[in-house]
């Protein structure tokens, strides 16, 4: 099988995840008592994780800084063989999410940023890219004020080089500038969004972006000028966290088409990476090629 791509190259955030489960979630001014919790790194490690155990070569390229959870960040990532190729700031650390999942698996977010929302143009602009190169950015990058102004630089100077980039909107798509946005609708291979985000953006005609469409339980379409193309579904499984569960499923995605596999097979695949993600706790949960009986 011929590679489409050699290597996942992550202009992502990473943040350490402190995650509670909890019954509920609190009434405002109230408390609740969690019954379990965790702390791990997430954000986009998540999805360079899940691309990196199913054999893409992945380079991390966000920025992180100096104390104890940019310390676990640079284990962690060099743990899963994740090559670190970002800025280092001297004067913060990391900033961290924390997360609320209920026993639905649904979790809710509260983050905190730190040395990882400033992305750094000079540091993208070194980076060498080619049509052999996947390249992911995250829309939360495009809502923090550095990294904003970096990627948006980036996307305007057109450094792609030929390289297929994958965008995930976020959580935090309504704050995205629409020109930027315009952008990516015009020179990104794929966006990949949950219902709300997909909903939000809307698909045009025009665009010349795929769109990828992530329905829970119902799998994933696939969308070109705003027409549907293919529905995968998924097999039920009974979730605990979807925490990371859509970064998986962009990782494992980006990973099987590297592979040069079709989208149909790309997307069943990827369906089965997010399905194995919510039954395990924690956002960097996507599956070694043995976990997915490949």
């Amino acid at each position: 099988m011929i590679r489409r791509f050699n290597r996942l190259i992550s202009f992502g955030s990473a943040v350490v995840d402190i995650s509670t489960f909890i019954p509920h979630l609190p009434v405002q001014g109230g408390d609740v008592l969690s019954t379990d919790s965790l702390i791990a790194l997430g954000g986009a490690f998540n999805t360079e994780s899940a691309a990196q155990r199913l054999g893409l070569p992945t380079v991390h390229c966000g920025s992180t800084g100096t104390g104890r959870n940019s310390t676990m960040m640079l284990e962690e990532l060099a743990r899963e063989g994740v090559q670190f190729a970002g800025k280092t700031y001297d004067d913060t650390d990391v900033g961290f999410c924390i997360t609320m999942v209920e026993p639905s698996g649904e979790r809710t977010f509260v983050t905190t940023t730190g040395a990882e929302a400033r992305l750094d143009f000079d540091t993208l602009s070194k980076v060498e890219l080619g049509p052999t190169d996947a390249v992911y950015i995250s829309g939360y990058d495009l809502v923090y004020p550095e990294s904003k102004a970096a990627l948006t630089e980036w996307l305007k100077a057109d450094l792609s080089n030929g390289a297929a980039m994958f965008f995930d909107p976020a959580a935090l798509v309504e704050d995205i500038d629409e020109e930027v946005l315009e952008i990516i609708r015009r020179d990104a291979f794929l966006i990949a969004c949950n219902e709300y985000e997909f909903d939000f953006i809307k698909p045009r005609v025009t665009d010349r972006a795929l769109f990828a469409r992530r329905i829970g339980a119902g799998g994933c379409e696939l969308y070109e000028c705003a027409e549907l193309r293919q529905s995968v579904p998924v097999d039920a499984v009974t979730p605990i966290d979807s925490t990371g569960a859509g970064d998986v499923h962009m990782g494992a995605l980006i990973a099987f088409l590297a592979e040069g596999h079709g989208w149909r097979t790309a997307l069943e695949l990827a369906n089965r990476a997010a399905a194995f993600s919510v039954q395990v706790r924690g956002g960097a949960s996507g599956p070694t090629r043995v976990q997915l009986g490949i």
